[in-house]
């Protein structure tokens, strides 16, 4: 089984990484962002003593060999602007503005800012929509 995909977005991607950062391993670390949901980040870094070496369509990733044991296989994607790393139940962050998390269960739906029509709101999403509601009430008239 390979331990890391990668489609061709994602090549394209660490080839200018490559030529701006000169060819050095990628390090994918697990990191934990808004919400404390978990996600999967990649930047240059160098090989330490508790690391996997994957040697991969050309390029160098390094990760800790239990953080490699537990989720591969891992995929890597790029949307053009940045890296969307998955793989055992961890996805890529992929919600609103106001986090970046969450909106969706697993955070798989990209989500379009429009909390009102959202079928699983996240956080601040559920807030939003709580506080327009509340301002409906406040604004319906009170029958006499």
């Amino acid at each position: 089984m390979d331990t890391l995909a990668t489609t061709p977005a994602a090549i394209s991607a660490l080839a200018e990484l490559t030529a701006r950062h000169g060819a050095c391993p990628m390090r994918i670390a697990l990191l934990t962002g808004g919400c404390g949901i978990k996600f999967f980040g990649i930047s240059p870094d160098h090989w330490r003593n508790c690391d996997t070496m994957v040697e991969h369509q050309g390029f160098t990733f390094v990760i800790e060999s239990a953080l490699l044991a537990e989720y591969a296989p891992i995929s890597i994607d790029s949307d053009g602007l940045s890296f969307r790393l998955s793989g055992g139940n961890i996805y890529p962050p992929s919600a609103c503005g106001s986090c970046a998390f969450g909106c969706g269960p697993r955070g798989k739906m990209r989500c379009d800012g429009i909390c009102r029509r959202c079928p699983n709101p996240c956080i601040i999403g559920k807030k939003k929509l709580a506080r327009r509601n509340a301002a409906i009430l406040a604004s319906a008239p009170t029958p006499a």
